[in-house]
């Protein structure tokens, strides 16, 4: 019986790196990739899955288009990605997960316009995610800006 659990554990975990490679492959296609929503629903469905298995779908995710909202902690001068500014956030959607956004921008004008505590919707490239702890439920997420506006709320 231990040898059946453990063959369904086995499986399971088969399909789910088969389904994370088929969604990272679509990143290589020529069609663009759908916008994925950084919203409640995904993060419920991250929150569902076990510890591993978040990394092998967020490195799926690695180079797709991301849409979301965070809350400004700052907004500091610093070069990566070609970009030459950072937007530290919190995205508040995240349920149980702690979710840091590191938002690179080539705008000076965000230095001035975001303060602490604004609420920032963005649309951006996922380029990496960095786990924060072995539980898995702390990640930073890097993301390439293309289009960001300070909400009003």
């Amino acid at each position: 019986m231990l040898k059946k659990i453990n063959m369904k554990a086995i499986s399971r975990n088969i399909i789910f790196i088969f389904l994370a490679f088929l969604i990272s492959s679509e990143s290589f296609s020529e069609t663009k990739p759908a916008v994925i929503q950084l919203n409640h629903e995904f993060y419920a469905n991250l929150l569902k899955s076990k510890a591993l298995n978040r990394d092998i779908l967020l490195n799926g995710m690695q180079g797709a288009i991301v849409q979301g909202r965070g809350y400004v902690e700052s907004v500091d001068k610093m070069e990566r990605y070609r970009r030459h500014y950072r937007i530290t956030a919190i995205d508040n959607e995240a349920l149980e997960l702690n979710i840091r956004l590191f938002i690179f921008a080539d705008n000076e004008e965000y230095l001035t316009l975001l303060k602490n505590g604004d609420s920032f919707d963005f649309k951006g490239q996922f380029v990496i995610f960095t786990p924060l702890n072995s539980r898995r439920d702390s990640y930073i997420f890097d993301i390439i800006l293309e289009e960001g506006a300070l909400s009003v709320r």
